[in-house]
Order: structure tokens, then sequence, then C-alpha cells
């Protein structure tokens, strides 16, 4: 079985959930684009239905799913943490859902099929009225079953697909299952990590929203979306020793010094301000470009002296499958 690499794994990882939060039911006064309830019934089925399959990535990776209620999900034999921003193929969290609706037009479009299921279709629009992401939902389940990220020419930069899923017809439950306790929104969690001295916007260019925030092993961990896709941002306090950047390539971008490791600059390390700052997005790469922008990007003093953990160490944590 194939594994996907860090960038990927952190994309499908983070898409094959939502935190186990209940998702926001909208007030009657809203009005909603037509297509979010089939996103949002979609999210529910994903971790409410038992189903198996395997999903094939645009990276090439070939990757067994396992859904079982109750228990959770498994990628590859691995148990997936669902406690994420994005809301990629399978489980879009209520956040993900808002920034789609605030950022798109949510519109169920044609029928179609995948693996020989009836599938519905939902497009993403662009103000300008060009498709931003596509989602095929599974007509008799609701269980999503493919979805592709556009970029700003129209073309795919992203997508993962069951090409074989076996969905069972539910049993019946005895009795109710009790509802699940709605997790803290990131709006608590940044204000007690700002009265810990960390500075960080609640928005991005672009329409990316602040969707998760947190801290662990002395570093910052942020979760921005405009509902399709995701910039994860990982912070330390410190400077950046480039020594240790082997499998790096240095740019310089107005007037700055950035580190990137892919060839369309989704994963990029830098420092600012006394910081060190690694991105990795799940983002098409005009897109990703646009958010990144909005970070700052200032050399401080002491630019270049060492910066003890390491990009590698970061990006381990980075990778859920690690």
């Amino acid at each position: 079985m194939r594994r996907l690499p860090a960038v990927l794994a952190l994309a499908l990882a983070t898409s094959l959930g939502s935190s186990g939060t209940a998702l926001a039911v909208p007030d009657d006064s809203e009005i909603e684009d037509p297509g979010l309830p089939l996103l949002r019934q979609s999210a529910t089925a994903a971790r409410e239905r038992p189903y198996t399959g395997t999903l094939f990535t645009t990276s090439g990776a070939v990757l067994a799913v396992r859904n079982t209620p109750g228990a959770g999900m498994t990628v590859d034999a691995r148990s997936t943490d669902p406690g994420s921003p994005a809301g990629g193929l399978l489980a879009p969290s209520d956040g993900m859902l808002r920034a789609l609706g605030a950022n798109y037009r949510v519109v169920e479009a044609r029928a179609g099929s995948v693996c020989g299921r009836p599938a519905r279709l939902v497009e993403a629009v662009r103000h300008d009225g060009r498709p931003a992401a596509r989602y095929w939902i599974d007509a008799a389940s609701g269980v999503p079953l493919r979805r592709e990220v556009l970029d700003g020419h129209g073309r795919v930069a992203q997508a993962e697909a069951f090409v074989e899923v076996t969905i069972p017809t539910p049993v019946p439950q005895a009795r109710p299952i009790a509802a699940e306790r709605p997790a803290p929104g990131p709006s608590a969690a940044a204000a007690s990590l700002r009265a810990r001295g960390w500075s960080f916007p609640n928005v991005l260019p672009g329409g990316f929203e602040l969707a998760d925030a947190a801290e662990s092993a002395g570093y910052l961990k942020l979760g921005y979306s405009d509902g399709v896709s995701v910039v994860s941002v990982f912070v330390q306090r410190g400077t950046l020793d480039d020594e240790g950047l082997a499998g790096w390539r240095s740019q310089l971008r107005d007037g700055n010094t950035i580190w990137i490791r892919d060839a369309a600059g989704l994963e990029r390390i830098w420092a600012s301000g006394g910081h060190v700052y690694t991105v990795v997005a799940d983002a098409p790469p005009d897109v990703a470009q646009v958010a990144i922008g909005g970070l700052p990007h200032e050399a401080g003093p002491g630019f270049w002296q060492r910066f003890a953990r390491g990009a590698d160490r970061v990006l381990s944590w980075v990778n859920p499958f690690a």
C-alpha cells in the first residue's frame, strides 16, 4: 500500500473527519445555497454510516478506508484524528461549511455516478461564475464519494475519489444514539492562546478564516479555511537553522528569503519577527499564494541563527500517519 507524502497525508487526514463536532443547524431566518444542506447531510453520513473502500488521490496514493460508527475511521489500518479544520472529501466541519457558504455559491448540479453508484453533484462556484470545487455524493446513502478542487484556470489541482466502495444498508438501532457534545470552537482556543502571548490573524486573504488553533510541544498550530481549501500554519518562537533544511531550496521573494520543498510551493518555511513559520497548504497553488501572503514575512534580527527543533520535526508532527 502506497503512503501519502506529508502534505497530502495532512490534506487527506484532515478531510477524513470533523472533530466529532455536531454540525450546526442554520437559523430558519438564514437563506442557504441549495447545495449546503446536501453537504451537511453528507458530512453526517460520512461519520454515521458504515463503509469500506479504496481511495485514490491525485498524488498517486492508494488508500484503504474503513468507517465504523462508534469506533471511528481508519486509513490503511491506522486511526485518523478527526479533530481538524479541513473538510476535503468526507466530513467538513460546521466551520468549514460556514466559510464555504460565505465565500462561494454552493449549488446542486447534474447527476453523475462514482464506482457505478448514482451520485448527486454539488459545486462550489466563485463569484465570477467559475467552479472552485466539486463533490459527488452517493444518492442512496449520502456518503461522499469524490472531490475535486480547481485552480483559478479551471484545472483540477487536487482530487480524491473512491475507486471501489461498499456501503451496507444500515440496521435499525434498538435505541437512539446519544447526541455528541459539541467541542469548543476556535474562538475560545484563540483567546486562550493570545492570553499566553501568541499573536496571529483571524483571517487571511482570500476568505480564509481561522478554523483551528492549538498549542503542542511549544508550537502554535493554526488552521485556516475558505471552505474548500486549507492552510495549516505552525509557529515557534526562535530563529531558523538554515543548515538543517536539507532537501529544501531557498528563494528570495519581495526581499524576504523563504525555503520551499515541493514544486508547487505548498510546503514552505521562513523566519519573521523572532518566530519561525512552517506552512503546509491543501489548496491550489494560486489560492495558497494569496493566503500565505497575509502572514508575517519581515526578516528580523538574527534571522539565520540556530533554530533548535528543525523543520523535519515540525513536518513529522504535521503528518498524522507518521
